[in-house]
């Protein structure tokens, strides 16, 4: 569901669950995505990363793409991992292919890193990272966000990178995400009936 009421992605809404509010009757067991364009200013409060918070890294970008997720069958903080990194290699996929002419994405942990020239802050460079995300296990579920600029800003750090997509790209961006989630979790709860014991 691409959402257009939330103006700014402040961390809050990570904190809580959060599919049956904009899904209800259609909130599904195999999980529920939400994708909305907004700026991202992330601090202290709405921080849910503690090497972030000691180090004072806060999230920052002007324009951002924001996908939230819920995965209620998924109850452990090692497989919201897993998850969220099978998550952002696919959307890495997605955004190198059909996004940004091929442009090599490196998967660092949970984060995407473009090899692309470009300048962020008055540094020219060779690479940068275009992602912030996280994911955690709560009452149960897994919630989780990532991020993608459109636009970083000035607030950014210098190693920030800007997809600089139009506003029809950003559209079929998060629909393409949005596919890709529902027939991705659908495909492994699908492989987790197949198995026969004996």
């Amino acid at each position: 569901m691409i959402v257009k009421t939330i103006e700014n992605y402040d961390g809050e809404l990570l904190h809580h669950r959060f599919a049956y509010n904009f899904f209800r009757e259609k909130t599904l067991p195999i999980g529920n995505i939400i994708a909305f364009r907004s700026p991202m200013l992330v601090e202290a409060d709405g921080m849910i990363d503690s090497e972030d918070i000691i180090k004072n890294e806060f999230i920052y970008s002007d324009d951002a793409m924001n996908f939230l997720w819920e995965i209620p069958c998924l109850s452990d903080p090692f497989g919201a991992v897993a998850y969220q990194r099978l998550f952002n290699t696919n959307i890495a996929n997605i955004l190198s292919s059909k996004y940004l002419d091929g442009a090599p994405i490196e998967v660092d942990g949970d984060d995407l890193i473009v090899h692309k020239d470009h300048e962020q802050g008055g540094v020219k460079q060779s690479k940068g990272k275009c992602s912030v995300s996280i994911t955690y296990v709560r009452d149960g579920v897994t919630l989780g966000h990532t991020g993608i600029n459109v636009h970083a800003g000035e607030k950014a750090p210098s190693h920030a990178y800007s997809t600089g997509l139009n506003n029809m790209q950003v559209s079929a961006f998060m629909r393409d995400t949005i596919d890709m989630f529902y027939q991705m979790n659908d495909d492994m709860f699908l492989a987790t009936t197949k198995t026969i014991v004996k």
